[in-house]
């Protein structure tokens, strides 16, 4: 009975006889012919139109009392074909026995597989990579192996022979599609509005930027201090003027280098005391660890112009 199960299996994935098998043979195989596995390939459909897809099938049929399936390696190749996708492997045991299948779906769309050599231009024939199975020992070598041929594969063309004819003759293309006139395009939203939404959004960052970037130029670099000429005003005066303005930004460095200006301009050998005076005051808020409020400021810049008059002449006893 599992022998007719087994011989069922093979028969249906057809017949690719074992070429150049170097097997060891055991007397108590099950398999037949003192072999510990056979080997079967087919290729469905063997003759197919240009693009259509190809299933290849390899299938091994151990005795697990010989043969560990899982230690089976399989190597082959289907140039030009190329694999759709990883190979489907599958396993069915009955009894002692185990077969284990490897599935492909190939498909060629390229030039090599156009059917245009002689002695026909109308088919090519192909045949695959040889099959090679190796058994691994336990320790990961190989113990021995057994090689197999995929039946060749016939690419036949998709233009019909009718077709044919009629291109020889007419030099025309009876086509059964008209690829004329085209649809005209869809859109959920006119290109005309995306268009002139985006051209504002691109505005308005511009001008966005252009803000930003302003406003970080008047940060870094503030507006220089309208300086008077060299006939506007004495030394003092501008002195007081660039004390005014430092104080009124809250630039304490500027601030104090105007306060030792002012104290530089009343110098301290004049001979009205109250001139001495108000040059130490000067100097004292340029060096004092405080701020100066605005009130000693404001106090010590009139009566700095208050010294800068020319003084009334005495009146003379008569």
């Amino acid at each position: 009975m599992r022998r007719t199960l087994l011989a069922a299996l093979g028969a249906a994935l057809a017949t690719a006889a074992p070429a150049g098998a170097a097997l060891p043979v055991y007397s108590g195989s099950s398999i037949g012919e003192g072999l510990p596995l056979k080997v079967y390939a087919t290729v469905t459909p063997t003759v197919h139109l240009f693009g259509d897809a190809v299933t290849a099938r390899l299938a091994v049929v151990a005795d697990t009392k010989l043969v560990d399936p899982s230690r089976l390696r399989v190597q082959t190749g289907f140039t030009p074909y190329r694999s759709v996708r990883s190979p489907v492997v599958g396993r069915v045991a009955i009894g002692r026995f185990t077969q284990v299948t490897w599935t492909w779906t190939l498909r060629c769309m390229t030039t090599p597989c156009v059917p245009e050599v002689p002695p026909s231009d109308r088919y090519r024939v192909f045949r695959f990579q040889t099959i090679h199975i190796t058994y691994l020992s336990k320790n990961g070598q190989s113990a021995y192996g057994i090689d197999a041929t995929w039946p060749k594969v016939e690419v036949l063309s998709q233009v019909s022979p009718g077709v044919m004819a009629f291109l020889e003759k007419t030099n025309h293309l009876n086509w059964r599609f008209d690829l004329a006139p085209v649809a005209a395009p869809a859109y959920r939203v006119s290109p005309r509005l995306v268009y002139r939404l985006a051209l504002a959004a691109a505005l308005l960052l511009f001008l966005a930027a252009a803000a930003l970037a302003w406003r970080w130029f008047r940060t870094v670099r503030p507006a220089r201090v309208p300086t008077a000429g060299p006939d506007t005003g004495t030394t003092l005066e501008r002195a007081l003027a660039l004390l005014a303005w430092a104080h009124a930004r809250g630039d304490e460095t500027l601030e104090r280098k105007a306060l030792e200006r002012v104290a530089g301009e009343l110098p301290l050998d004049d001979p009205r005391p109250k001139v001495d005076e108000l040059s130490r005051t000067a100097r004292e808020l340029a060096w004092s660890q405080r701020t100066p409020e605005d009130e000693e400021v404001a106090t010590l810049s009139e009566r700095a112009r208050e010294t800068s008059r020319a003084p009334e002449p005495e009146e003379t006893a008569e």
